[in-house]
């Protein structure tokens, strides 16, 4: 397939976007949603790579914080954000309504899945996001093949886990978990004495060291880490696209718009060695096209975002059993940031 028409208007943005930064007082800046500082280095570098001389901030924070920050700016009538990127899935539509989004069809909007993005381009689907179980390679004893193995006495004092009241993808994929086990896993789970680590990204990066030997919500991981993830047998995993856009109070429109191009265009998706939220790229590393696999529903999660009633009653749930959210922001604790740098 040929990707001119795409490449051609990369280029016609850029240089619109170089004109805007010569009368910009303002750095272009993108509110990206995470938990580890460096999870949007890769973007950064490669969009700093191709288009030189734009002067890139991506803030990462947690979606539910950027949130809040956008709604109290959208009511003073000033923006920070430039574009912003989050797994709040159900803002994005809040957006949409408040009519604060500015629409916008990059050429490779045609190419993304159905419903990942706005049919009027007020947001794209940017990136799918995955969360996979991960067992360490060693210490283990047995090859785990769905979410009850991890109730087997050998993680005892030995899983390490995201508080699931403290991140809404973690809590859907354990609201899964008590639809088909029931509440009893809860507290199945709860006496094996798991250590709770605020954010994603450190508990992933800890299965397999530390003594740690599981992690029920981890990360998809690479042949060179110490743990192993793996797609549960006939049971849910979750599967989402991280949405993305820009907004009318956005300053610096030319730079936004060549970002959320290049977000949606082949060149991008095709670099990043998983599941595309376009239909014209093929998988990597093993993984089959996203439709085949019928245990997980990327557009599932974003029903679910909406059921803003279930998911108070589970945060609920689960401060009744395992206690309040303890410890500072992962993206300020100390001994969190060793972890995302490898500083162990």
């Amino acid at each position: 397939m040929n990707y001119r028409n795409e490449t051609a208007e990369l280029d016609s943005l850029y240089a619109l976007a170089r004109e805007e930064q010569k009368n910009s007082r303002k750095r272009f800046m993108v509110w990206a949603g995470g938990d580890a500082p460096n999870q949007q280095d890769q973007l950064y570098q490669q969009f700093k790579k191709r288009f030189p001389g734009i002067d890139i901030e991506i803030v990462v924070d947690l979606s539910k914080y950027h949130d809040l920050k956008i709604y109290q700016q959208l009511n003073d009538g000033f923006l920070e954000a430039d574009v912003t990127m989050l797994q709040t899935l159900n803002d994005f539509e809040n957006w949409k309504q408040m009519d604060v989004l500015e629409p916008f069809k990059p050429a490779g909007l045609k190419h993304i899945r159905k419903s990942y993005s706005d049919p009027d381009g007020h947001y794209i689907g940017a990136f799918i996001f995955a969360f996979l179980p991960q067992y360490a390679k060693e210490g283990v004893g047995f090859t785990p093949k769905n979410y009850r193995d991890f109730l087997n006495p050998v993680f005892k004092d030995k899983l390490v886990m995201t508080p699931p009241h403290d991140d809404d993808a973690v809590l859907y994929v354990f609201d899964h978990i008590i639809q088909k086990y029931g509440i009893e896993f809860l507290h199945e789970l709860k006496s094996l004495n798991p250590v709770f680590v605020r954010g994603t990204a450190a508990p992933a990066a800890l299965v397999g060291q530390k003594g740690f030997l599981g992690n029920i919500v981890g990360y998809p991981t690479y042949p060179d880490q110490p743990s192993q993830s793996f797609i549960p047998e006939d049971e849910f995993f979750i599967t989402w696209a991280q949405r993305a856009a820009m907004f009318k109070l956005t300053q610096n429109k030319a730079c936004a718009r060549l970002f959320l191009a290049y977000l949606a265009s082949h060149e991008f998706q095709s670099s990043r060695g998983t599941w595309s939220t376009r239909t014209d790229v093929t998988e990597l590393g093993g993984l089959q096209p996203l439709e085949t696999y019928k245990n997980t529903d990327p557009l599932d999660f974003i029903v679910w975002m909406r059921d803003r009633k279930r998911i108070h009653e589970l945060r609920s749930l689960f401060t009744d059993i395992f206690g309040e959210v303890k410890g500072e922001s992962p993206l300020k604790d100390p001994s969190l940031l060793r972890v995302y740098y490898n500083t162990l």
